[in-house]
């Protein structure tokens, strides 16, 4: 391109040298002036494609860069949410390892104990400094057990009737989140509550699981002991 700009410059320079005499009714003024007019207008038009042509590689160096960024901070996303996710899966694989031993405990009537590592999963997995952990009879609508630690009365609204009004697993109220087994076994469902500390609750499965856990225990401590006494 530059060498064709500095050719256009050689032969505006050279036209008056060139051009000794007129062309038909134009003089040898009008017609130098007509040449070096075209080699000018052939020189701005030039000018106009390359500048488009750089445009357009402007535009698509931004779509790229864009392009770059929204992959960048997927990938980003993606391992945060991969690692978050392996954390978690190590949260509940440990708990699941220790189910023998909360069995265990409850044979030799260690009951406060046996849900602790319940809570403790939920506390890690929820940031919240408190949990409540509660078994409700829902053919007599009664809480028949319920694990917590609670000076300030926060979970003091969550009575049966309440937590049976609501045919939902997962639901918000009174700043709290309240997740139910998805199953009852025996008339028996478990709940877990405890106070909402972030935006967005992303491991609602999760505490499902937990909570069908606390059930089963429950039952395994309730039931299995009377079955025993038969």
């Amino acid at each position: 391109m530059y060498w064709i700009y500095l050719t256009l410059f050689i032969l505006v320079v050279l036209t008056p040298k060139v051009i000794a005499e007129g062309v038909l009714f134009l003089r040898e003024e009008d017609v130098e002036s007509l040449i070096i007019f075209c080699f000018g207008l052939f020189a701005f038009v030039l000018y106009l494609a390359k500048e488009k042509a750089l445009w357009r590689v402007f535009q698509e160096k931004l779509r790229l860069q864009k392009r770059t960024h929204l992959i960048t901070r997927d990938l980003s996303d993606s391992y945060s949410y991969i690692g978050g996710m392996n954390r978690k899966f190590d949260i509940v694989k440990e708990l699941i390892f220790h189910l023998p031993q909360s069995m265990a405990e409850m044979l030799v009537k260690r009951e406060p104990e046996t849900y602790q590592p319940i809570i403790q999963t939920v506390k890690l997995l929820a940031k919240a400094a408190i949990v409540s952990l509660r078994f409700v009879n829902m053919r007599t609508k009664d809480i028949e057990k319920a694990v917590e630690n609670d000076p300030e009365g926060i979970f003091s609204a969550f009575d049966a009737k309440t937590l049976l009004a609501s045919k939902k697993t997962f639901w918000e109220e009174e700043g709290c989140v309240v997740i139910r087994s998805p199953r009852q076994a025996k008339n028996m469902t478990a709940y877990i509550i405890f106070p909402k500390a972030t935006n967005r609750i992303d491991d609602i499965e999760v505490f499902k699981i937990l909570a069908s856990q606390a059930l089963l225990l429950f039952c395994i401590d309730r039931f299995g002991a009377a079955e025993r006494k038969k």
